[in-house]
């Protein structure tokens, strides 16, 4: 079948003819702090609801609590270790710094909303990313039913509305994983229920006597407030027979998080969530939540043709067809559905988005759904600047913000007695910056000092995009002093050659004399990540016209850590080189340099770019769902479009739901793909691997690093025709091209402030242009001035 214009489902819903069976087949909406995921059957569906404030724990917690040694004798005697050879020894004593665990991010309620007199096994299921709602159509009673639910933009309320065209009887059940405060109550109309939430849950590994542990005089409340026109009869919500149902729903915990100082109890909160929804008319109730939120969608638009019935096939057919079929668009609904999960799950959210974004139905969930700061936190924000959602990258700074002022650094100076501020491998909303392992985690993973220097340069990616100089000076420039103090304190040198130690590569580990290791001496991503930190201090300095000492020693210091090593063409991930205990790791860590960075480029350092080509190639195709992300992104920065596309292929083939629950596939091995509900599997479901894929693809259509506006730099073979609108380079400049057999008709460049740039096109040449606000440049094939 030939490819064709794409249509707009094509491009932007997610529509299945057969009911969800699955959690990884239902529908997920969310609004950065209420979620929602949609089932669907003849007859009504499940809602699992989130609240992202809902998590295990409390601000009472000892950050160092669980460590047996600490400050500097203790880091003294690692480093003795490991300069001795001993490196058992060495890991031994890191594993006495370890606290238990992060903790666990809850599901809050599930809603089983029923109609009375469904008949028929077929129903209609669709995920309109344009609209940010969820639809479901079926029969009952001789009568057409439609289920819509969205989470609202700006009122913050769940809304399920369901009209018929016959009067029919609705009923909706109430129930939690969690322990219950009390019976769902009526509150002056409203259905209220509470549960308890745990003060500490212990992941899926760990098998604690009490793995979930509550504690009535420390811990805190969860609750659900629901207003409809039924009536509570027991512990069930009875709607009389309507042709029009409108069901909304606040959600809320208390005490609050850090930083909230509500005092509100939890049903008050849920309450006023209510009270802000407030529709001239249910039949209008969703106009301004879609208003709103398109905004959010229409800025950045990709374009890339489909076999005409694309449109009209199941979602996870038509990914299942692809296989043997081309079908372009089916990158552009990704690459659409990234950017719907990065706006649902963060848009105006308190704190980061989770492991799972937004939704987890499970107790605990994978991983604790908390926060992994060795990549798959920074991966789900990588398309927030590139695809024009800068708003959605703010959560996270806020927390990096707080953070490294309150529990990173306390952690620093008692634990390791360093400056700064340190964050380790796993962290969560209340801030936790130590190791985790319980005492006998794999410091390969468990130990890593270095997560909050690759998460306070994000604060620079948001100025070199947004170009805002006063959040540059009061909010970026503290964070990143107390990163280079810490970097300062934790790099060593005898003023000929710098070293880090202890020092691990994430969750890889080498062979030595037999023995397999995590621990040793200056792994390449330390470097990295360090003189990257130096790069970023110095033009963060320059920009603001400072000039202070801690800068200078940062940058001289780190110019003494060891070049990247190759060894048989390859780039090696230690200091000395070892051997690796698996050849085929998922994690590239010691390319962090080449992507998200752009320490190593084709243009200034080609021998080292040939190396990293080399060294993913060696690590396999195959890899979980977020690695395969990384390796697509970092073929496009290599800019070899048929690599980055076979990658991509990858991360878009079918994975099928889990018959019992997401956490079924966790030791299914490392296979990336998609869910019938387009979910990145790791499996099991992990949204930065959603995320990675649509910067990956950003990445493939333009790059801006080193000053240079690159357009289709990596643009594959399978993508001949093609259109974006919206991308966004550094400098603040905004993209649109058009493309036709392989090579760019039209650009179009929009500047959000006076800037100079030179732009480079493959079959164009490259120049240097002048941008001013409110003046777009329109540049096509047909000029010869390159």
């Amino acid at each position: 079948m030939p490819l064709s214009t794409p249509s707009r489902d094509a491009l932007f819903a997610l529509r299945y003819t057969r009911a969800a069976h699955a959690w990884t087949d239902a529908l997920p909406v969310g609004n950065g702090t209420r979620g929602a995921m949609c089932g669907g059957r003849p007859g009504g569906l499940r809602l699992w609801l989130n609240d992202i404030t809902a998590w295990s724990g409390s601000t009472a917690d000892d950050p160092l609590a669980g460590v047996q040694d600490a400050g500097p004798a203790a880091l003294a005697a690692v480093r003795a270790a490991i300069a001795r050879g001993d490196l058992a020894e060495a890991e031994r004593l890191l594993q006495r710094q370890q606290t238990p665990w992060v903790q666990a991010y809850l599901p809050l309620a599930h809603l089983d909303v029923e109609v009375d007199g469904a008949s028929g096994p077929d129903c209609e299921r669709e995920l309109d990313l344009h609209r940010g709602i969820t639809t479901l159509a079926y029969t009952a009673g001789g009568a057409s039913v439609v289920h819509e639910t969205w989470a609202g933009i700006p009122s913050g309320a769940l809304v399920h509305r369901i009209t018929a065209d016959a009067p029919v009887a609705v009923t909706v059940t109430i129930d939690s994983l969690l322990r219950a405060v009390q019976a769902p109550r009526d509150e002056d109309g409203d259905v209220v229920a509470e549960w308890m939430l745990p003060v500490d849950v212990a992941p899926g590994h760990e098998h604690p006597a009490e793995p979930i542990r509550y504690d009535p005089a420390r811990g805190r409340t969860g609750a659900v407030a629901i207003r409809s026109q039924g009536r509570l009869d027991g512990d069930r919500l009875v709607l009389t027979p309507a042709r029009t149902h409108l069901i909304v729903i606040g959600t809320a915990t208390a005490p609050g998080l850090p930083g909230d100082d509500d005092e509100r109890d939890a049903a008050a909160r849920a309450t006023a969530v209510l009270d802000a929804f407030a529709p001239a008319e249910a039949a209008t109730a969703h106009e301004p939540h879609a208003a709103a939120h398109a905004v959010l969608m229409d800025r950045c638009v990709l374009e890339l043709p489909s076999p005409a019935d694309a449109g009209e096939l199941d979602t996870d057919e038509r990914v299942a067809r692809a296989l043997t079929r081309d079908d372009p668009g089916l990158a552009a609904l990704v690459f659409h559905y990234g950017r719907y999960l990065l706006a649902a799950s963060t848009r105006d959210s308190p704190i980061p988005l989770t492991l799972q974004g937004l939704w987890n139905a499970e107790l605990p969930g994978p991983w604790s759904c908390a926060y992994t700061t060795n990549i798959n936190l920074q991966m789900a924000y990588w398309p927030a600047e590139t695809t024009a959602l800068p708003e959605c990258h703010e959560p996270l700074l806020r927390f990096v913000e707080r953070v490294s002022a309150t529990t990173g650094a306390e952690v620093a100076r008692r634990l390791h007695g360093a400056d700064g501020w340190v964050l380790h491998h796993n962290t969560d909303p209340w801030g936790h910056a130590a190791p985790v392992g319980a005492g006998h985690g794999d410091v390969s993973w468990a130990f890593w000092p270095v997560g909050g220097v690759w998460l306070a340069l994000h604060l620079w990616d948001r100025f070199a995009f947004g170009g805002d100089l006063d959040a540059l000076r009061t909010r970026a420039w503290p964070v990143l002093e107390a990163t280079a103090r810490f970097a300062l304190s934790w790099i060593q040198t005898d003023g000929a050659a710098a070293w880090t130690s202890p020092s691990t590569s994430p969750e890889n580990r080498f062979v030595e004399s037999g023995t397999v290791y995590g621990v040793g001496t200056t792994s390449t991503m330390d470097v990295a990540l360090f003189r990257e930190l130096a790069r970023v201090c110095r033009d963060a300095a320059a920009a603001l016209g400072r000039d202070d000492g801690w800068v200078g020693a940062l940058g001289r210091v780190t110019a003494l850590l060891p070049e990247y090593a190759v060894t048989d063409g390859r780039v090696q991930e230690w200091n000395p080189p070892r051997d690796d205990e698996d050849p085929h790791h998922r994690h590239l860590s010691h390319l962090v340099g080449l992507f998200p960075f752009a320490q190593i480029t084709p243009e200034r350092t080609p021998a080292l770019a040939a190396a990293a080509g080399e060294t993913i190639a060696a690590r396999g195709l195959e890899s979980s769902g977020w690695a395969l992300a990384w390796r697509a992104a970092m073929w496009a920065r290599l800019g070899d479009g048929e690599r980055f596309a076979e990658q991509l292929a990858m991360s878009l083939r079918p994975v099928p739901s889990p018959a019992g629950g997401p956490a079924e596939n966790g030791d299914g091995g490392h296979r990336g793909g998609l869910y019938p509900n387009l979910f990145s599997a790791h499996p099991p479901f992990q949204i930065d691997g959603n995320l990675g894929v649509t910067a990956a693809i950003a990445e493939a259509l333009v790059q801006s690093h080193d000053g240079v506006l690159r357009i289709l730099p990596a643009l594959p073979a399978g993508w001949p025709d093609g259109a974006v609108h919206g991308l966004r380079a550094r400098g603040g400049v905004s993209i649109d091209v058009s493309w036709a057999d392989g090579r760019a008709r039209r650009i179009r460049l929009h500047a959000e402030r006076p800037t100079t740039i030179e732009v480079r096109v493959p079959g164009w040449g490259h120049r240097r242009v002048d941008l001013a606000p409110g003046d777009p440049l329109t540049i096509d094939s047909r000029e010869t001035a390159w």
